[in-house]
């Protein structure tokens, strides 16, 4: 079997997207981390690491290590440390993370070398923004619920959104 023809196959190699999951994961656990923790250096150069390593080694437990960390940061960041879990921060958090995982699931499975198949891009976009504007939804939905009277307060609407978004995963997965 021959390569696959030039108008089949994207000009985007696989390292460049490596170079995407990096960014989507380094942002994903910026965003949240509270605000004193981003400014100093430490921080930052934690995250962008945990997210090359990720990157680097997507068929690994580094992409696992980094969303559990991220969400894992997150929870603290709003229930210790009182960072009021706006949804636009939760949805950024939740959508940077499901990029990241969706985008290292494909890379791997795709050589480094490999230039990545049109067909492919698009199914990988389109399952990706079903996902996303299905997220949104329930986002929308979590916000409704707190504004009213007698609604939970925002760090129970935090737990209810994890669980979602755990039980969204598990859904995908079967």
């Amino acid at each position: 079997m021959g390569a696959p023809p030039r108008a089949t196959t994207a000009a985007l190699p696989s390292l460049v997207w490596r170079f995407l999951i990096w960014a989507c994961g380094t942002a994903a656990l910026l965003t949240a981390m509270p605000p004193d923790y981003r400014a100093g250096a430490v921080m930052p150069l934690f995250a962008a690491l945990l997210g090359l390593l990720a990157a680097a080694e997507p068929e690994g437990v580094w992409v696992l290590a980094l969303e559990a960390t991220t969400a894992g940061t997150w929870l603290v960041t709003t229930l210790a440390y009182g960072e009021d879990p706006s949804p636009f921060t939760a949805s950024a958090i939740g959508s940077l993370l499901y990029v990241h995982h969706a985008m290292a699931a494909l890379a791997a499975h795709v050589p480094v070398r490999a230039r990545l198949p049109v067909p492919l891009l698009v199914a990988w976009a389109g399952r990706t923004g079903g996902v996303l504007a299905a997220s949104a939804a329930v986002c929308a939905a979590l916000v409704a619920l707190v504004v009213l009277p007698g609604g939970p307060p925002p760090a129970v609407a935090v737990v209810l959104g994890a669980a979602g978004a755990l039980a969204v995963a598990f859904a995908l997965t079967r």
